[in-house]
């Protein structure tokens, strides 16, 4: 029964992201479930207690989105980049306040699990060919041909890439750790290497990034000289693996050194992968073009996209989601954003948590896609979500497990000096 209703849910979530693929008035259906989604955590949380820096911060970041220079001219694109901007906090505080049992904790756990694996299966119609991608991209030309990176349910190589790195990186930790029992671990070993392959199919060099900095701070510390050898086991038949690939796959081979021939009258929008210095100076000029308001506040993201396509001819974002929060939100958000995710950091580093390693390198793996790509992917946000929440609830547990020993340690302290 366990894992037929984990299959329905499976289901009901593919058919909720199919829904990505089309849209009405040019905004994505995805918000049909998105929003209600968000209503519902938003009700669990109204009026409760904030016990976090961060939910404030984030908070506060979100609804700084509704104040820009654009708000009256662009007020649903605002509204919705609010919504999107409110996903972590409204998340991390909602376990928070309604995790309170060994079962629901146990089920919260797995949850990352369940879905590191769909994000990995609902990728095989797609790359077999049973499903045609909603959005297909070219990402690099050869002499005579092209190859198109795995684009999958989530519509864009690069969200695909950046959420199946998330996805090896947590079935490997979970299979390192030893958390589930050998059965589970004969099906999450073959679906592990399955996602590899689909990472590497998607072409991309922000999810190959993603994974790298995923594994290294998976690794980094705590490990013991027995650990130590098998990890350099590892690396070295990686490094082999990768030197070979290079050598022999032409694609990975171009992807790498960003070889695009035959690509010299492309668009700009084309060529985007090898252009993202150039795209973020253009958005930072557009910024210093600007009045001293609009650098305080932002110009909004439409407002910004729509500046940037005046001077290069294509809508496009800033691919890097510092420069896209200081254009859009200016100075005063640039720097609320980073005091955010500073807090962030701080209360994951300090947490007493046996998926405090893991949160970590989840958390650097967000900031290598804000730096390579941009923000607002949602599904990476929910997932950074369930893993602080997570660090958040197992350390008020060890904490309160630590005041009950040691309570008990004076309790014995004192009856024993009476006797």
């Amino acid at each position: 029964m366990k894992y037929i209703e984990t299959g329905f849910w499976m289901l009901a979530f593919f058919i909720a992201l199919f829904l990505k693929s089309y849209t009405i008035g040019g905004q994505e259906m995805a918000y049909i479930w998105k929003l209600p989604l968000l209503i519902f955590l938003f009700v669990g949380v109204l009026g409760q207690k904030v016990h976090f820096n961060f939910l404030i911060l984030g908070y506060l970041f979100a609804i700084k989105n509704l104040v820009n220079t654009s708000f009256f001219d662009y007020p649903v694109d605002s509204i919705i980049n609010f919504s999107k901007y409110l996903t972590i906090p409204l998340v991390v505080h909602w376990i928070y306040l309604n995790i309170n049992s060994v079962e629901s904790l146990k089920k919260l756990r797995m949850l990352p699990v369940y879905l590191a694996s769909f994000l990995i299966i609902s990728n095989i119609p797609y790359y077999l060919g049973v499903f045609s991608a909603p959005v297909s991209k070219t990402m690099l030309w050869m002499e005579d041909t092209s190859l198109d990176g795995l684009v999958g349910i989530l519509g864009a190589p690069h969200y695909t890439s950046a959420l199946l790195s998330i996805a090896c990186i947590v079935i490997l930790e979970f299979i390192v750790k030893k958390r589930g029992g050998m059965l589970l671990n004969l099906v999450l070993g073959p679906l592990l290497i399955l996602g590899l392959f689909f990472l590497f199919k998607t072409y991309t060099r922000t999810g190959w990034l993603m994974f790298v900095v995923g594994v290294s701070i998976l690794f980094v510390r705590k490990i013991t000289f027995k650990e130590a050898g098998k990890i350099l086991g590892l690396i070295v038949l990686l490094f082999a693996g990768l030197i070979v690939l290079y050598q022999t796959n032409e694609g990975f081979r171009r992807r790498v050194m960003d070889d695009r021939a035959g690509q010299e009258d492309k668009s700009a929008y084309e060529t985007v992968g090898s252009g993202r210095l150039q795209i973020a100076q253009v958005y930072l000029e557009n910024l210093y073009e600007s009045n001293f308001v609009t650098y305080l506040v932002g110009m909004g993201m439409q407002e910004s996209q729509n500046r940037y396509e005046k001077k290069d001819g294509m809508p496009l974002f800033a691919h890097n989601g510092f420069v896209q929060t200081i254009v859009d939100n200016g100075i005063l958000g640039f720097l609320l954003y980073l005091v955010f995710l500073y807090s962030i950091f701080r209360e994951i580093s300090k947490s007493n948590s046996s998926h405090n390693q893991l949160t970590a390198a989840i958390f650097f793996m967000f900031i290598s896609c804000l730096v390579t790509q941009q923000a607002n992917y949602f599904l990476l946000d929910l997932i950074l979500s369930l893993f602080i929440g997570i660090s958040l609830i197992e350390d008020r547990i060890n904490r309160y497990i630590e005041i009950k020993q040691r309570l008990s340690s004076v309790d014995l302290k004192t009856h024993s000096a009476t006797i």
